[in-house]
């Protein structure tokens, strides 16, 4: 998706990208949410993994829902990936 697709988004869309961040041009989600797109998304995959910065954009906007990207692991993988989450 484009910054083009994104701004062409009806105020009440709902974005949902659990598979790939690639599908999301980088930095057209920002810049859309920014430029007044009324969309709610949510997300459990970004531009840069792991996200830690707690200064990302995303993390600050109120109609953003972001998750770990969990996928499937091992039981010692995900109890690592827990740990660093919280």
């Amino acid at each position: 998706m484009t910054s083009a697709d994104l701004s062409s988004m009806k105020p009440t869309a709902l974005l949902v990208n659990t598979s790939r961040a690639g599908l999301v041009e980088p930095g057209a989600l920002v810049e859309a949410l920014r430029a007044a797109v009324r969309a709610w998304p949510a997300l459990d995959v970004y531009e840069e993994e792991p996200l830690r910065d707690p200064e990302d954009p995303l993390l600050k906007m109120e109609n953003v829902v972001c998750t770990p990207h969990i996928r499937y692991v091992t039981r010692d993988e995900y109890e690592l990936q827990f740990s660093d989450i919280f």
